[in-house]
């Protein structure tokens, strides 16, 4: 019996020799590209200053700053340091409030994608740290819904509004500093196509670069909405500072060398 733990155990530790030298020698090769999906859960630093002053100063409750995010991503690297991502995240703090007249909510949803280069000094084995540079794009909405609703077919069909959707387009950058671990990598060598999985951690800053005028909502159908400029709107700017874990599986192809 203590042969057979002792035969056992033998294998387990060849096993994770092999899954350690596979990992440390995966990212080291300069013929192998990579794809991988990660989820990422963290914190951001997001104040919404003039939206929040204007609030405040009207007597609303104001949207909290700091939040914990939720979010995805998608990276890729084709054989060298250059790659390519497309992530977003979602704020998991209350966005809806009320009061005696309304009831109203903000909703941030933005989308990055951009470069990452991975320099050759900073990686070591198993283990690399990266810059992250991207544009972003996506909307910051401000929607508004009367408690007294007007419900007179009337009074509805010359215009006067139970709801405001407010919105702005927003346009910036986002850059971060990245720091990954290999946790494990298996290639099968009939195919050259192997999977793998990450852990990392990344800190960075989305700044906002420019908001379109605030506009109103009218319909969200493309042909009927029409949406118009609202004037004396403060900028719903969603400069972020933000520290984030991710966690990935992939897949990597060895290429074969001519």
């Amino acid at each position: 019996m203590n042969l057979k733990i002792a035969a056992m155990a033998k294998r387990i530790l060849l096993v994770g020799i092999l899954m350690i030298i596979s990992c440390a020698e995966l990212w080291a090769q300069d013929n192998i590209h990579f794809t991988d999906f990660y989820i990422s859960a963290g914190y951001r630093n997001q104040p919404y200053s003039q939206l929040n002053q204007n609030l405040s100063g009207s007597g609303y409750q104001t949207f909290n700053e700091n939040t914990g995010i939720l979010g995805a991503g998608i990276s890729y690297v084709n054989q060298g340091p250059l790659g390519y991502f497309v992530e977003s995240e979602f704020n998991l703090n209350r966005k809806q409030f009320s009061n005696d007249e309304v009831n109203y909510r903000y909703l941030p949803i933005h989308v990055t994608g951009g470069i990452q280069y991975y320099v050759g000094n900073c990686q070591n084995k198993d283990f690399r740290v990266y810059p992250k540079l991207g544009v972003f794009y996506g909307t910051t909405s401000l929607d508004l819904i009367a408690k007294n609703v007007n419900a007179d077919f009337d009074q509805n069909l010359m215009g006067n509004m139970n709801t405001s959707f407010l919105y702005q387009r927003n346009y910036g950058i986002n850059f971060s500093l990245n720091a990954d671990k290999l946790l494990g990598a298996f290639l099968k060598p009939t195919t050259q196509i192997g999977v793998y999985s990450r852990m990392g951690i990344q800190v960075g800053y989305m700044w906002n670069i420019i908001s379109s005028d605030t506009k109103l909502r009218r319909n969200f159908n493309s042909d009927l909405r029409k949406d118009f400029e609202i004037s004396n709107a403060p900028e719903f700017d969603p400069s972020t500072f933000y520290v984030k874990l991710n966690f990935a599986i992939g897949k990597f192809e060895k290429m074969k060398e001519r």
